[in-house]
């Protein structure tokens, strides 16, 4: 009889090809979810430049009042920005939920109803990984990678909390390695990329404009790109449920 051979994940060049491959060819949909977040979050960041220019005009005020209402201001401005950039997060994988057959601006709406379970996810998460990390480092990773799915758990199967947390476990149980392997390949991946694009810093003063503008330049390429990590990431859930079905 024929030994039943545990079922492999996608090698890793694979996965990094289909996932550079998707991302290209809806690249437009990524960037129409920035757009989006961009035209939601107008109004914090239309307040946040108005409140540098008045710091900067009252940088001499001793007004208790006049810097106490700017940080009511820049608090709750800020605070809506990270709210409108954690909605473009979820609206992505909203858009591979939807195979990107969904208009882009009714995808990002829809991540408005992921937003509370989303946050109350990532809490219960970094509370968990902080207990493991209490014990050791050693453990905190080793469960980090084990809870990696937890979110695509959330958004494709509809699991909430400590479900979502479990079904990541559960995936991944058996193929901790495998997982592993491929996560520190696409961050390696990354961060070789990361040195190449920055290299032309390394001739210039950080005073100069080139840098500032080069500087800026990569944090474009940087978000960019993230969607890839993410389609990555999919990919491998995707051979887990499979396998784990």
């Amino acid at each position: 009889m024929a030994e039943n051979k545990k079922p492999k994940l996608t090698p890793v060049f694979n996965l990094l090809q289909s996932a550079i491959g998707i991302w290209w060819k809806n690249l437009k949909k990524f960037l129409m979810i920035y757009v989006w977040t961009i035209l939601y979050a107008l109004i914090p960041l239309a307040l946040l430049v108005i409140m540098a220019a008045l710091s900067a005009v009252g940088a001499l005020s001793q007004s208790i009042a006049f810097w106490a209402i700017l940080f009511f201001l820049g608090f709750w401005s800020f605070t809506f920005i990270i709210y409108f950039l954690v909605r473009a997060y979820l609206a992505m994988f909203l858009l591979l939920k939807h195979d990107f057959k969904r208009p882009e601006k009714e995808v990002y709406q829809e991540s408005a109803q992921y937003f509370w379970s989303y946050l109350a996810l990532m809490i219960l998460t970094i509370i968990l990984l902080g207990l493991w990390f209490l014990a050791l480092v050693i453990p905190a990773i080793i469960f980090g990678v084990f809870y990696m799915f937890t979110c695509y758990a959330f958004i494709f199967e509809d699991k909430r909390d400590i479900d979502a947390v479990k079904r990541s476990y559960d995936l991944v149980k058996g193929y901790w390695w495998a997982v592993f392997g491929r996560v520190i390949f696409l961050g390696l991946i990354f961060w070789l990329f990361g040195l190449v694009i920055a290299s032309p810093l390394r001739f210039f003063s950080s005073a100069m404009a080139f840098s500032y503008v080069w500087t800026g330049a990569l944090q474009a390429i940087n978000l960019l790109i993230m969607p890839i990590s993410l389609i990555f990431s999919y990919l491998i859930f995707q051979d887990l449920v499979k396998i784990k079905k």
